[in-house]
């Protein structure tokens, strides 16, 4: 009697099935079935050939979990307080199946009150699979192994999503344009078609081949957002270093970090200092000015006190002394951008402004400008019966104001560093 036993597995008896741990990478894909089958042929008492019997057995690769691989997004410098900003990490899976991956967030801060608050996404999942057939150079069709179910997904991959082919090694990053898992009870094997332009050599400059087994991993972003806690007071920036982390589910005991995110916090800072002048008698002026600024390319001078001046006479015949007020917005260097820089200026008691004299050099580069003094024109001016208001800095409008004149318009913009100047006069009654 003669006994034939012949052994049938799936394809996805890749290259052997290794013993491997949870930090290596698996090389069948999970979920696959693999079957054995045995047949035993035999003969009867008279020499006579009966038909072969056969059994047979199968067993489900399990997912080995694996770390990511984490793409940590640039600093953040400068940054405001109590400003959101999102921090978008490329995740890419390097298992052998599906799995998802828990985001935690923690901070070191420096010179901050106190920790930012994190939001945005708290978990990503990342599909995975393994190569069934060899891939040649220029191949878009790849072969994988059948996850069991006939959905259109593999192992959590599904059309129009990115897959990194070999992504511990070649790293090829290819767009999955098609799966076809007609064939997947039959044969164990379904196909993947990717877009052209990527194993053709388009990302790297050249064509790789991959090998059976190796990790064909899905590639997704996540984003954890940030809002800043407030600067220490004393202190012009502090820092928030940010760590993200990725746990998986499957093995909680598998982790990996997302570090060294610095998000530096500039706090936005202006001093404002007011000067006067006396235009009509330079002999009520100090000898010594407390500050000279350029303006038309000449020197001109100013006062923070000891300014004088003649009053008009009380039958109105000679006109007061007219007098000519700087304001002076600075933010100082190291400081964040100060927006929306609204300068409201009350027209003194006894004094009458005149007309047409506000001029502003919106960030202190000796360009001073005449802006009308009307209401919503699109200038950076504006006056009701007692107020002057001017937005100063760069790209100030009175163009949002609605009700005339009243302050309402868009301030402009200094950055650290920058100086904007206000001018305007008046005569003294």
């Amino acid at each position: 009697m003669k006994t034939l036993i012949k052994r049938s597995l799936g394809v996805a008896v890749l290259g052997g099935l290794a013993a491997l741990s949870g930090n290596l990478l698996a090389s069948t894909a999970a979920n696959t079935t693999i079957t054995n089958e045995v047949t035993v042929s035999f003969d009867d008492t008279g020499g006579n050939a009966q038909t072969p019997v056969t059994a047979s057995v199968a067993f489900t690769v399990n997912l080995v979990p694996t770390a990511p691989l984490v793409a940590v997004p640039a600093d953040i410098n400068p940054a405001n307080e109590s400003t959101t900003y999102n921090l978008v990490y490329t995740i890419t899976g390097t298992a052998n199946g599906e799995d998802t991956y828990d985001i935690t967030n923690n901070s070191v801060d420096t010179t901050m009150d106190g920790a930012p608050v994190f939001g945005g996404d708290t978990d990503v999942t990342l599909g995975g699979t393994t190569v069934a057939t060899a891939v040649t150079a220029g191949d878009t069709v790849i072969s994988v192994p059948f996850d069991g179910t006939n959905d259109g997904i593999v192992n959590g991959i599904a059309v129009g999503e990115t897959i990194v082919l070999d992504p511990t090694g070649s790293a090829e990053v290819v767009t999955v344009t098609a799966i076809d898992e007609s064939t997947g009870a039959a044969t164990n094997v379904v196909t993947i078609t990717v877009d052209s332009d990527t194993l053709t050599g388009g990302n790297q400059g050249t064509a790789n081949a991959y090998a059976v087994a190796l990790i064909i991993g899905e590639q997704r972003t996540a984003t954890v957002t940030i809002t800043t806690d407030s600067v220490t007071a004393g202190n012009t920036s502090g820092t928030h270093v940010t760590t993200t982390t990725f746990t998986s589910q499957d093995d909680p005991g598998i982790t990996v970090d997302g570090a060294g995110v610095t998000v530096t916090v500039v706090r936005a800072a202006l001093n404002v200092t007011k000067y006067v002048r006396n235009v009509t008698t330079g002999a009520n002026n100090p000898a010594a000015a407390d500050i000279t600024v350029t303006i038309g390319g000449a020197g001109t001078d100013f006062y923070s006190s000891g300014v004088s001046a003649e009053p008009g006479s009380a039958d109105g015949t000679t006109p007061g002394d007219t007098l000519e007020y700087l304001v002076v917005v600075e933010n100082p260097a190291g400081f964040a951008q100060a927006d929306n820089i609204i300068v409201s200026d009350p027209v003194p008691g006894f004094t009458s402004l005149v007309t047409g004299s506000i001029q502003l050099d919106p960030v202190g580069a000796d360009a001073f400008v005449n802006p009308s003094e009307g209401g919503s024109d699109g200038d950076s001016a504006e006056v009701n019966s007692n107020t002057v208001y001017v937005y100063a800095g760069a790209g100030g409008s009175d163009s949002a104001g609605t009700d005339g004149p009243d302050g309402s318009g868009t301030g402009g913009s200094l950055t650290g560093g920058q100086t904007s100047y206000v001018l305007f006069r008046v005569t003294l009654d």
